[in-house]
């Protein structure tokens, strides 16, 4: 192929990148995907894409896995307070045409969501994601949200202003293209339409600014769909449904409906085979929304030809429009429960096909009562495990909704009574008769957060004692991981029995409300962990994000929440900010000594601490880990933990199997240098010599 630019790259390469070669005349370069430097693009050679220097021979790492993608350069940076920074996601040509002084970003920080259609993966991204986590997971000031080092620049404003894109992957082809580069032309129209403001009435939504990241797709017959988030006035959840048909490379249109959030689409298969295509909407605040929105499980009854047709869902921003989708869950579900992060089918044991679902705890579960204290709010429920009745013939739908049963809750394992609740569950999986799951603490907007939420003067009271770091740290929690016997989740559910606890804490420390200080005491279930503390040993392990049985194996990643941390701490610069809506950078000389009195240094301090004293010290560095149950009666295996010998992947985002392959998607706390961005990596059993 030739070097390709597109009409942006090509205004900005003819103002930019040229050399004067005397007051008249202006010579133009141009790199080829060889190297070759011309003064004319159509003096590039031409390759086949058989050639061997297209990107389809994989590249092999120190572990059983070679690095499969990449994802691509879209913007030419220059600092981080400039105006100067050029974001063109379109331009497949970056690395060949920055302008002097430029170096190139990635911002693609991680495949949200994620499906395939035959070989090819479509994947929705969220954009430099790990640039706000420092704020609003671990308490950093918002004077050092805006910094600068060799791996990565960010800022609050430059963040929120970078819009996600959808992108699809061939990794035997080595296509890597972002889905404007997809679409006809017609098509291509029609999905910018979808980014531009649109006046409802009184008030126009600045859609492209705050659709932020597409965070699950799914595919039927030729369509894939895909759900970004979005605000509505005064902070109401909006999920806006985008639909293509991946035959014709087209776009078919969107609507929106009333929503927080969703985590998957999934196919269903009743006994009998018959398929149906569901997703699961729910309460959250994590992307600022009100956590007004509903629970509920939808089944989508359009047609290929006609995929908004039909529902009891609708779009009101599109007066009342059909969106192709109905309400198939028991209206119990919709206001007493919080999102469903993870839900898979399984075949039970009496042979019915069932859900198995982590709820997170409904945003509401406390209230304000008198003052500024707060009050439990009766009927709505914590974290739990949900098991669903059995698939009905023909799936569930109104007629036959998804009714459940909780399993398990999260004041079961974790005796602080006041923060568990802000706890979550994370990925789940099943392997040989056996239902594995794991927890998610998202750092400060857990257990920390919670606890000021249910009360705020015992939590003054306790850091007035204790002091503000020892509260972080005992409201921390890394992740643990559990599992349970298919054919006991009822008497689980009854309370007959318990899940089996692999890795987690065997006690905890928890506040004593007399005496205002912590004291250490057993977990609820009174087990010791099998295999191992909680986090695999690291406390930054806070994550359970993706999981896959494939093969009689269990392969589980994690997410790191410090693995950027070592960097933003010891070399990035801070001192000068950008805060919304304030034009001009505010200095900020004393950034140093603000971050080594920070929760972050707190954090990392105790971490080194925790993992000196388990002799792991050693693997206190950058990168994410994932490990593999080889088998039930074995404890996880390290597989990296490194991520993937790239300091830049702090965890594995999603997993697809496509052709018989498994392909990891991480996640980066960078976006400069040649280790940022999204990546793939494909397991090669053959490598994995144990």
């Amino acid at each position: 192929m030739k070097t390709r630019m597109t009409t942006v790259a090509a205004m900005i390469l003819a103002s930019l990148t040229m050399t004067a070669c005397n007051d008249t005349e202006t010579e133009y370069v141009y790199v080829c995907d060889d190297g070759t430097e011309v003064s004319n693009p159509d003096s590039c050679p031409i390759t086949d894409p058989s050639d061997p220097t297209d990107p389809v021979v994989p590249t092999p790492i120190d572990a059983p896995f070679v690095l499969a993608a990449q994802t691509k350069i879209d913007e030419a940076y220059i600092g981080i307070t400039s105006s100067g920074n050029m974001y063109d996601p379109t331009n497949n040509d970056w690395a060949n045409m920055l302008p002097p002084g430029y170096e190139g970003k990635r911002t693609a920080a991680y495949p949200w969501g994620t499906t395939t259609y035959g070989q090819e993966l479509w994947f929705g991204t969220i954009a430099q994601g790990w640039c706000v986590w420092p704020y609003q997971n671990i308490g950093m000031d918002l004077m050092t949200t805006t910094y600068e080092s060799e791996y990565t620049a960010c800022s609050v404003p430059n963040t929120t202003g970078t819009p996600s894109q959808f992108y699809l992957y061939d990794f035997e082809t080595g296509e890597q293209e972002v889905i404007q580069n997809v679409l006809d032309e017609e098509s291509l129209k029609e999905y910018l339409k979808a980014f531009t403001p649109r006046n409802y009435g009184s008030d126009a939504e600045p859609q492209l600014a705050n659709t932020f990241g597409f965070r699950a797709s799914g595919t039927v017959g030729d369509l894939v769909f895909t759900a970004g988030h979005y605000k509505n006035i005064g902070g109401e959840g909006r999920l806006r449904l985008f639909v293509f048909n991946a035959k014709e490379r087209s776009f078919v249109g969107y609507r929106d409906i009333i929503g927080d959030t969703t985590r998957r689409f999934r196919t269903l298969t009743d006994a009998k085979g018959n398929d149906g295509f569901y997703t699961i909407i729910g309460s959250e605040t994590g992307m600022t929304q009100n956590g007004n929105g509903p629970t509920q499980m939808l089944r989508w009854v359009g047609t290929q030809d006609a995929p908004f047709a039909g529902g009891d869902v609708t779009d009101d921003r599109l007066q009342g429009a059909e969106t192709g989708w109905e309400v198939v869950s028991d209206a119990s579900f919709a206001m007493t429960h919080g999102m469903i992060g993870d839900w898979r089918q399984f075949t039970h044991t009496d042979g019915t096909e069932r859900l198995i679902m982590s709820s997170a705890a409904h945003p509401h579960v406390y209230k304000y009562g008198n003052g500024e204290e707060q009050v439990r709010n009766p009927g709505i429920s914590e974290s739990v495990i949900l098991l669903s009745n059995p698939i009905p013939e023909g799936g569930f739908t109104a007629a036959n909704p998804m009714e459940f049963t909780e399993i398990f809750n999260m004041n079961r394992y974790d005796p602080a009574e006041l923060a568990s609740w802000g706890h979550k569950w994370g990925t789940s999986a099943i392997l040989d008769g056996y239902v594995y799951f794991g927890t998610y603490h998202q750092g400060n907007d857990a257990g920390y957060k919670h606890f000021e939420k249910a009360a705020p003067q015992l939590m003054a009271d306790v850091i007035a004692r204790e002091g503000a770091e020892a509260f972080q740290v005992n409201e921390w929690r890394a992740s643990s991981i559990f599992r349970m016997k298919l054919a006991d989740l009822e008497a689980i559910g009854e309370g007959k029995k318990d899940p089996e606890l692999l890795y987690g804490y065997e006690t905890m420390n928890i506040v004593d409300k007399e005496t205002a200080s912590y004291k250490s005491v057993p977990n609820l279930l009174g087990q010791k962990p099998l295999y191992g503390e909680a986090g695999m040993g690291n406390p930054g392990n806070v994550y359970s994000w993706t999981s896959i049985s494939k093969d009689g194996k269990l392969f589980w990643g994690f997410f790191d929440a410090f693995s950027g941390m070592h960097d933003l701490l010891n070399n990035a610069y801070a001192g000068d900010v950008m805060i919304p809506g304030v034009p001009m950078p505010i200095p900020n000389p004393d950034y140093k000594d603000m971050m080594k009195n920070s929760p972050g240094q707190w954090m990392m301090d105790h971490t080194k601490e925790v993992m000196t004293a388990n002799g792991t010290l050693d693997d206190f560095t950058p990168g994410g880990d994932l490990v593999v149950f080889d088998d039930v009666n074995s404890p996880a295996r390290v597989l990296t933990k490194d991520g993937f010998g790239n300091l830049c992947s702090n965890g594995v985002r999603n997993v697809v199997d496509i052709n018989d392959k498994l392909y990891f998607g991480t996640s980066t706390w960078c976006n400069l240098s040649d280790k940022a961005g999204l990546e793939f990596y494909q397991y090669k059993p053959e490598l994995d010599k144990k």
